[in-house]
């Protein structure tokens, strides 16, 4: 995955609040089947956002303080972050395109 990893809450709040980029946080885990098959898209999103959005992911079973605190509740879960702000979460397995389209991206 060429996403960044993100372990830690402080880590993440620094990202999530750090300018005016949009942050996609991308909450996954290693057992989730519906996770390992949106991968490739994950991939695909990274690329096309280029100097768009910034995207992170937090894998649940090593970052559970984010996952608490973030209200996360299954996997695969994505939010759209801007100025530190929620404006948009999906959930479940989707295509590149339908998450771009869900975020308004």
């Amino acid at each position: 995955m060429k996403l960044e990893s993100i372990k830690t809450y402080e880590e993440f709040k620094s990202i999530v609040k750090g300018d005016d980029e949009i942050v996609l946080a991308c909450f996954t885990a290693e057992w989730c089947e519906p996770c390992k098959a949106m991968k490739e898209e994950l991939d695909v999103l990274h690329d096309e956002l280029q100097g768009v959005a910034r995207m992170i992911a937090i894998d649940i079973d090593e970052a559970k303080e984010i996952v608490l605190k973030e209200d996360v509740q299954g996997v695969p879960t994505i939010i759209s972050y801007k100025k530190g702000k929620e404006k948009d979460r999906i959930g479940g397995y989707k295509k590149a395109a339908s998450v771009r389209k869900l975020l308004k991206l």
